[in-house]
């Protein structure tokens, strides 16, 4: 008869090992792949669906700081934000999907106004970064500050931003490396340990099965 202690341990380290292998991510992938080709979670037309979610892109606080910059060296020469936007979209047009984003609103937006062209990028990226550029020339239009200005303090704020995430990844590491390693020490000695009491369990379910 099979200790109840020893099927503890057996779950355990079965759960254990099923997530620290990634396991569980590709079921999720093939749960996923499966209630889709069913049509378990589609009972809508594809286009109510297209209306529900909104395309999210994925950019880095450099390409947006780098975006800024080059906003903030055209009108520091006396450009128009709008005749920046064209030059920016223009030099970064080859440079990954923020830039060919860029360039797809300034084609769009930009006969409205240069600040319908940031906005879009606001919402693609969902970037708070952005949305305060967008706040602060909003509020240069009061003549207070000039565009200048508020783009190198945007600048400033985004490069504080780069700085803390930095830092924040160096604390973060040893604790990552500790999990990596912890899970490349113990996770082949725990499957080790455990694989005599599968087999045992092996041999129990398969003599209670004979012997009935």
């Amino acid at each position: 008869m099979m200790h109840p202690w020893v099927g503890v341990i057996l779950v355990g380290a079965v759960a254990l090992l099923f997530s620290a292998s990634g396991l569980d991510y590709a079921v999720q992938r093939v749960w996923r792949f499966q209630r889709r080709r069913l049509g378990w979670n589609v009972g809508w037309p594809q286009l109510f669906e297209r209306f529900q979610r909104k395309p999210h892109f994925q950019a880095s606080l450099i390409e947006i700081r780098d975006f800024i910059v080059n906003l903030q060296l055209a009108t520091s020469m006396d450009q128009t934000l709008s005749v920046a936007l064209l030059q920016t979209a223009e030099q970064l047009a080859d440079q990954g999907i923020f830039g060919k984003r860029l360039k797809q609103h300034v084609e769009s937006k930009l006969v409205a106004s240069p600040e319908e062209v940031i906005k879009g990028l606001a919402t693609d990226f969902e970037s708070d970064q952005l949305n305060n550029v967008l706040r602060s020339l909003e509020a240069a239009r009061d003549g207070r500050k000039s565009n200048v200005e508020v783009l190198s303090l945007s600048v400033d704020a985004i490069e504080k931003d780069i700085r803390t995430d930095i830092e924040r990844e160096i604390q973060q590491a040893p604790n990552q490396l500790g999990i990596g390693m912890m899970v490349g020490v113990f996770g082949p000695a725990l499957f080790l340990s455990a694989t005599p009491l599968v087999i045992a369990l092996l041999d129990q379910l398969g003599s209670v099965r004979f012997g009935s």
